[in-house]
């Protein structure tokens, strides 16, 4: 196995880092001056130092070590999320095994999103301190919790929307636990 091309990597791992020297490398990984010296007179390939500088930092391995592409990926962006997921079954939400989750797919303005499990559905939903308005909700009547369609009329009235058994009533008799930002429909 070769170890040698250390020179050009350890001078991608300065820009990575943003440091202008040497020493501030070495500062920074806590090894002497002497190692770096060493390591750069003889072009040996510092592979530790690469994975650390990559996780560290964000920047692609593959640049690190080749130099050929971008510093740092767009997909390093793209992070994935573990967010709490819960089913709601007979009106009572029990909490399930955490979900990961492309963070691409959640709005940036969102508090604190999780995801609820109802009627064959998967709604991602975020916390919600305002009034409620139109659109879905993650809702508790009586002591029971489901995910509803409502809508708002004026003198603090709702109507939420369950097929045959649409109902109105007035806002403080409905306890919102979350807004829904989007589903996903089981076939």
């Amino acid at each position: 196995m070769q170890n040698n091309g250390g020179k050009p990597v350890i001078e991608r791992l300065l820009q990575a880092y943003g440091f202008t020297t040497r020493q501030a490398l070495c500062n920074h990984l806590g090894i002497s001056q002497s190692t770096m010296a060493n390591r750069y007179a003889r072009d040996t390939f510092p592979s530790d130092w690469t994975i650390i500088c990559s996780v560290e930092t964000g920047a692609s391995l593959s640049w690190l070590i080749s130099g050929e592409g971008a510093m740092f990926d767009e997909e390093s962006e793209q992070k994935i999320l573990t967010l709490k997921h819960q089913k709601i079954t007979d009106g009572v939400i029990e909490n399930q095994n955490e979900m990961v989750y492309d963070s691409s797919a959640i709005p940036g303005t969102l508090t604190a999103p999780f995801l609820v499990t109802f009627e064959s559905s998967l709604y991602l939903v975020d916390i919600h301190n305002g009034e409620i308005n139109d659109g879905w909700w993650l809702i508790e009547i009586d002591g029971l919790i489901s995910v509803r369609e409502v809508f708002r009329f004026p003198g603090g009235r709702i109507r939420i929307e369950n097929s045959r058994a649409s109902f109105e009533c007035q806002t403080d008799e409905v306890k919102v636990l979350g807004k829904v930002i989007s589903r996903t429909q089981s076939l």
